[in-house]
Parts: C-alpha cells; structure tokens; sequence
C-alpha cells in the first residue's frame, strides 16, 4: 500500500511541475521573438518528455503487482516462479541490477503467458 501511495503522490508532483512549467513555456511563446520562442518550446517538451518516460514505469508497476499477485496465488507459469526466485535471490544477495534484472524478465514472461 505504501508504494502505491508513494507513485500517487509522485505523480501528482510531476503533473504540478508539468503545469507551472508548462505554463511559463506558452508565455515564452506567447512572446513572439524567436529565442523566446525556442526557449518556450524547448520548456514545453521537457515535462513532456518526462510523463512519456513515466508510462512504462507505471505499467511495469501495474502489471509486476497483479503478477504477484497470481504468483501468491499459486497460478504463475514456471518461468515466471523461477524468474521471481532469482530475484529474491539477488535481493538477498543485495544484488539490485540483478533483483531488477530478473524482476522485469519475470513481468516479460508473464505478459506472455497471459491470455
């Protein structure tokens, strides 16, 4: 539940930040000059820039919570109990490019076998 809270409310940061600068950016380009102009939109597409990369992190969240949540229930396909293990091997192991590593290869493995 933290973590879920934790995303919500770095969400609703990113989309403050989004809004305020994405604001001054139209007022650089409400200038009309050409420097301002650029500058404004290059202000523009960095928030942009920033929600786009935020998308495959979101989904890698939702989809790595309903996985473990079918793995807890015992209907996870093997490779995907397998992938889970090795991650938690390297958690132990304080391992976090391997955790991370094995963790989204368990996520691949289970948006394959999903229906």
């Amino acid at each position: 539940m933290r973590e879920k809270v934790t995303a919500v409310v770095l969400l609703v940061v990113l989309a403050f930040y989004c809004a305020t600068i994405g604001w001054r950016g139209f007022a650089l380009i409400g200038d009309g000059r050409l420097v301002p102009v650029l500058l404004g939109l290059g202000v523009v597409l960095v928030p942009v820039v920033a929600l786009l990369a935020m998308v495959p992190l979101v989904r890698l969240a939702r989809d790595g919570s309903r996985m473990l949540a079918e793995a807890n229930a015992g209907n996870a396909a093997p490779q995907v109990v397998q992938e889970l293990e090795q991650a938690e091997q390297c958690r132990v192991g304080k391992d976090r490019a391997g955790e991370q590593r094995h963790y989204r290869a368990a996520v691949r493995a289970w948006r394959a076998h999903r229906p």
